[in-house]
């Protein structure tokens, strides 16, 4: 019967629960209904993994097995209420026990009762039922902290039932109001009736029974059983004793039609208004979008850089695929790429006054006679603001020798790396059956791999690895490793047009390619090809060079790149300009 909290009214002075653990709020509304679906599908994860997804209405067209929440209760006020929140996270977890606990398949072992019976006596007998289910459910986790959430929804939904049940005669909704009250410990009741106490006593007994059933360590499946026999049972005590009862509400909570599970909220819709109110198109895709920045389907991200109505996308995710890497680190190389990063990336000038030696700081003056610290000295910092990311090719024809050497590559670049301000980020990439993964290989110190499979989606993977890169850093460069062409998803073009817009200085190294002219087509000036991998090393340390020594300017090695199709040599290069800078 937790089925609605649009009449909830925010009251300040009321404690919320929620105020202790959400943090990650937000002002726009796209952005702040995104936050708290995430809350609320962690509340719901933790109960159990058979629960279903919980999303707002609208959001998909498979809603079967989900739960789906009214956005139209928290809409309007951002960030939303705390009230609201707690009002939300208790109707999610009645949702999801009843899931947890199989209530569905309660529901279909009475199906056969419900064939027998008139229309009246289904409609009294599944109102037992869906108020036994919601007793039973909501006591399993009475002692946690979910129980006070649902303590506080449940007293709010026993409030707006009363205020529908009819004042007159005797009413089959009254009599399993007042059960569920008793149950629920609500002392709101009024003076009972004396038709009231016959079957009272029986529906009381029953919630006992469920009770103590709460409590068994026995299978779920005999459980459930267990339970329908008790409704069996004490229908037939009670039946005769409300046949002269009147019935408000004559909806039902059950349909035996496939596909129809009318015991769900959701199917129910407001009562007061008929109908739910319904994400629009836009703002449904706007949540998705902030939802995809954080879960493993990534689709979403790429649709809205290209356009949704793109056909060439397909479907793409992050999969951190844990084998541990063994490669072999070259320290020689370790060490060049350190000291390159230190030696021409920017100064940062920091000043340290108050030192017994150095210059002397006409501000200290007065600490002479003191204790001698009136001096200062300025230090030239390296400021290694740069974002390096790896984004290595993992197709089916990168397998043996290549994946070794790859490896072997990152590994010494992660080693030089690690530590050092620099931040780097390493992805692979490969395909498989229809999807392009996309798999970290750097976790803080680790390095992991994958087995290469596939087809090349070389556009989707460098417009999913731009995506990720932090906006907080100035000098952007992303580093492609690839032996072919893409034939797979978006054309690389739109990866390309998306780092050009960014400031990200895209540079692909088309390793043993047997078709760079189509790589030249296809990647214009920001491809450069070595014959064979083992030149891998050689050619990446010397394009690192290359992108410091500029300043990651990306006009600059871009022409570079134009001028000098065949070469990554920087001898030259890097002796002028240490001249110049000396």
């Amino acid at each position: 019967m937790i089925t609605q909290v649009r009449e909830a009214e925010h009251v300040s002075e009321r404690p919320t629960l929620s105020d202790f653990w959400r943090k990650n709020v937000a002002y726009q509304e796209a952005a702040e209904l995104a936050c708290v679906l995430k809350a609320l599908r962690k509340v719901a994860g933790n109960i159990g993994e058979n629960v279903g997804l919980v999303e707002y209405a609208g959001m998909s067209d498979q809603s079967s097995g989900n739960i789906i929440l009214d956005p139209g209760t928290i809409m309007g006020a951002y960030p939303v209420p705390p009230d609201k929140i707690d009002a939300l996270v208790g109707l999610v977890t009645h949702e999801a026990l009843h899931r947890k606990h199989w209530s569905a398949y309660v529901w279909k072992l009475l199906e056969r009762e419900f064939s027998g019976m008139s229309r009246r006596s289904v409609i009294g007998f599944q109102k037992m039922i869906h108020t036994g289910e919601d007793i039973y459910v909501d006591s399993t986790v009475d002692s946690s902290i979910l129980g006070a959430y649902l303590k506080k929804v449940r007293s709010h939904a026993l409030e707006v039932e009363a205020r529908r049940l009819p004042d007159g005669d005797t009413c089959v909704d009254t009599l399993f109001w007042l059960w569920w009250a008793a149950a629920s410990g609500y002392t709101g009741c009024s003076t009972l009736r004396d038709a009231y106490r016959t079957p009272l006593r029986v529906l009381d007994e029953l919630s006992e029974d469920l009770l103590l059933l709460s409590c068994r360590s026995s299978g779920m499946t005999d459980r459930c059983t267990i339970r329908a026999d008790l409704y069996r049972a004490s229908w037939g005590e009670i039946e005769g004793m409300i046949r002269s009862f009147e019935m408000v509400d004559k909806r039902l909570y059950w349909s035996a039609s496939p596909g129809k599970d009318l015991s769900c909220p959701q199917a129910q819709g407001n009562p007061e208004k008929g109908h739910k109110a319904i994400l629009s198109q836009d703002l449904a895709r706007s949540i998705n979008i902030q939802l995809a920045a954080t879960s493993a389907d990534i689709t979403l991200l790429i649709h809205s850089v290209v356009g949704h109505d793109c056909a060439d996308v397909v479907p793409i995710s992050r999969w951190d695929y844990h084998i541990p890497a063994h490669p072999v680190v070259d320290r020689r190389m370790v060490n060049r790429l350190r000291s390159l990063f230190y030696s021409y990336s920017d100064r940062t000038v920091h000043v340290n006054r108050g030192i017994a030696s150095g210059r002397l700081d006409k501000r200290r003056l007065y600490r002479a006679p003191l204790d001698g610290n009136c001096f200062f000295q300025r230090e030239q910092v390296p400021s290694l603001d740069w974002n390096v990311t790896l984004l290595v090719d993992a197709s089916g024809s990168m397998r043996g020798n290549k994946w070794r050497m790859v490896e072997n590559t990152i590994a010494t670049i992660h080693k030089a790396l690690l530590n050092c301000g620099v931040y780097f980020k390493a992805w692979a990439y490969f395909e498989i059956d229809g999807v392009c993964m996309l798999s970290s290989l750097v976790k803080g110190s680790r390095l992991f791999s994958v087995p290469p499979c596939g087809q090349t989606a070389s556009g989707q993977a460098i417009l999913a690895a731009s995506l990720f890169m932090p906006r907080d850093r100035k000098k952007k460069v992303l580093v492609h490793i690839t032996d072919g062409q893409c034939n797979y998803g978006l054309d690389v073009q739109y990866g390309i047009e998306h780092c050009l817009k960014n400031n990200i200085v895209l540079i692909t190294l088309g390793c043993g390619c047997n078709q760079q002219e189509e790589m030249s087509r296809q990647y214009g000036t920001t491809v450069q090809f070595i014959r064979r991998f083992s030149q891998l090393p050689d050619a990446i340390e010397n394009l690192f060079k290359w992108t410091v020594v500029y300043r990651g300017n990306e006009r600059r090695i871009r022409r570079c790149l134009a001028d000098n199709p065949q070469s990554l040599g920087m001898n030259r290069i890097l002796r002028g300009t240490a001249h110049a800078r000396a």
